[in-house]
């Protein structure tokens, strides 16, 4: 299994910043990887699909709500429907620490079997990029 996790201190509060990765069925996060998010269902469970930016080859995943635990800032999905991606038992957490009351910590972790394990180095290659359009996408967001 490969893991990819990226920290990030953010300069705004972390109720600011939660409130933006809180929201799993949002799309301002996503910009520059995907087009476009469809959410159906509400809480633990709640799926999303993901229509995939041309730019990294179109097609569409969709993930499942398994936390969300507004005290502790944490969310995480699993992908329940690969589409056109090379991986498997692809899951994700995002957590928000604050870091003092103006600032926070931002950790994105994402977990994935390569289907072909010789691409295992590109695959979380192509995890760090979007991450790194996560966190960029969260700045922008907030104004950071």
């Amino acid at each position: 299994m490969e893991s990819v996790a990226v920290a990030q201190r953010i300069e705004a509060p972390a109720d600011a910043v939660w409130a933006l990765v809180g929201d799993f069925g949002g799309n301002v996060l996503t910009r520059g990887y995907v087009a476009r998010v469809e959410a159906s269902g509400s809480g633990i469970g709640a799926r999303r699909t993901y229509h995939l930016d041309p730019s990294i080859g179109g097609g569409a995943v969709v993930e499942r709500l398994v936390e969300l635990d507004n005290t502790e800032r944490a969310i995480a999905y699993d992908m329940v429907d690969y589409g056109p991606l090379p991986w498997a038992d692809y899951g994700g957490r995002i957590t928000v620490t604050p870091a003092g009351p103006d600032a926070c910590i931002l950790v994105v972790r994402t977990r994935f079997f390569p289907l072909d394990p010789t691409r295992a180095e590109e695959l979380c290659g192509l995890s760090r990029g979007n991450i790194g359009k996560y966190f960029d996408n969260v700045r922008a967001a907030i104004g950071a």
